[in-house]
């Protein structure tokens, strides 16, 4: 029996390849004895079901061609499952891509679905008040970068791409206020005027940055920041000090390894998980352990997985 590939095509992704290069890299793939085919998405949430109904019928690997919040969906889509997620690169950051080196020709990019090295992964995930949930593979967010991302607008990310964050973070900040927040990190109490939380699974902050530069995604922890502080001079400061990456041990900087966290706070925190807008506050994050099989390329040894990490 052949193995089975579907390819969820986001079409409206900026940077997606176009559809005869997706065509050629399916027909690349049934040329060595797999059957492939190609689904595009009709709107949000739709790679989810795709991915989800995909593993529930066997599917041996989903193909995400889209951007980092293609790639999210189906991860949710295939959480907990055997069917492995490969990429082929699209979207405005491509953090995820670019993390662990998936090639930029989509022809390149496929081989690995045949021939790329198979591992399981963490998976984060953020819980809210009424039993949402939502996995991650990179990074969630509270406060001010959630506050951001909730206000940029799709038309400006297509336009403009990483850049629009840039803008709108620099606009933003002028007018975002950190709210009082207590946060139970593995059990250790830690209050704040929250000016913002990350809860890290990987390394790299928007493709730009690696702001927990010593994350591991298969080691059961999530790194865990809290920059706390009011007014426009402490948030340039913690800007500056990621910049140039001196946040570590600063008085108003908690940095911690941790397998679970709750937060509580008077209002609700907006929040982003891999670069896109949560619907709901939350409540807690937590760690998924491997509970997600990635296509990575075999050659190298990849500083996202440890060597202990396992394989399928």
């Amino acid at each position: 029996m052949s193995r089975r590939a579907l390819f969820i095509v986001n079409p409206v992704a900026r940077g997606v390849p176009s559809s005869a290069r997706l065509e050629m890299a399916a027909a690349w793939l049934e040329s060595q004895s797999w059957h492939a085919t190609l689904e595009p998405t009709g709107g949000k949430g739709h790679a989810t079901t795709l991915a989800r109904e995909a593993a529930e019928s066997g599917c041996d690997v989903v193909v995400a061609c889209g951007g980092d919040g293609t790639v999210n969906e189906i991860a949710n889509g295939l959480a907990g499952t055997e069917t492995a997620l490969a990429v082929i690169r699209g979207g405005t950051a491509n953090v995820w891509a670019k993390e662990v080196a998936i090639p930029r020709d989509p022809l390149a990019a496929v081989r690995l679905v045949s021939e790329g090295r198979r591992r399981r992964m963490d998976l984060g995930v953020v819980e809210g008040d009424e039993g949402q949930r939502r996995f991650f593979l990179l990074m969630a967010g509270a406060g001010l970068d959630g506050y951001v991302v909730r206000r940029v607008p799709e038309r400006v990310k297509q336009r403009l791409g990483a850049a629009a964050y840039v803008f709108y973070g620099l606009r933003e900040s002028l007018r975002f206020r950190p709210e009082p927040a207590s946060l139970l990190i593995d059990g250790e109490a830690v209050t704040a005027h929250l000016l913002w939380l990350l809860a890290a699974n990987t390394r790299s902050y928007g493709g730009v940055i690696n702001v927990a530069s010593d994350a591991l995604a298969d080691d059961g922890l999530l790194d865990v920041f809290v920059f706390e502080g009011r007014g426009i001079r402490r948030t340039f400061g913690h800007g500056l000090r990621i910049l140039r990456r001196k946040y570590d041990g600063a008085k108003d900087v908690v940095h911690r390894r941790a397998s679970a966290l709750e937060i509580s706070a008077p209002a609700a925190l907006d929040c982003q998980v891999d670069g896109e807008s949560l619907d709901f506050a939350p409540r807690a994050i937590r760690i998924a352990p491997l509970a997600l099989a990635v296509m990575l390329p075999a050659a190298g040894r990849n500083p996202l997985f440890s060597g202990a990490g396992k394989s399928g």
